[in-house]
């Protein structure tokens, strides 16, 4: 197996723990996706454009009305900028539910154009920019 290609896993498994970590609402696990200084732009779903700590700060309330919230990524495509840096883009869909008598469903969907680097603790996401194609 080349570097790259583990590489790519391992920028793969960094965007699954980052899901994983939104659909359980664990945001410490959501943040350390993040390297320290990284960028996080939400704003396209009404969110900041800031640091990930502060993107955080507000998915963190926002998620607390989901009884439920799925997160999911695809169509994953990496770019590598020399042995420490890569670009991405990936899509995803996100299925949440806020629960009652008659419970709500809503549907987003888009993608993210990312830049990732190498750190001490793996690769990380250095800076996010959502998109958003729809929300219903």
């Amino acid at each position: 197996m080349s570097d790259q290609t583990a590489d790519r896993l391992a920028i793969g498994e960094t965007l699954a723990r980052y899901a994983w970590a939104m659909t359980d609402k664990d945001w410490d696990a959501w943040e350390a996706t993040f390297a320290p200084d990284a960028a996080a732009d939400y704003s396209a779903a009404g969110g900041p454009a800031g640091s990930a700590h502060e993107a955080r700060m507000w998915l963190e309330p926002t998620f607390a009305m989901f009884e439920v919230a799925i997160s999911q990524g695809t169509n994953l495509v990496i770019d590598f900028v020399g042995d420490d840096e890569a670009e991405a883009r990936s899509g995803y869909r996100m299925l949440m539910k806020i629960g009652g008598d008659t419970p709500i469903y809503m549907e987003a969907q888009g993608w993210y154009r990312d830049r990732f680097i190498r750190t001490p603790a793996g690769w990380r996401l250095a800076s996010r920019t959502e998109s958003v194609g729809y929300i219903r």
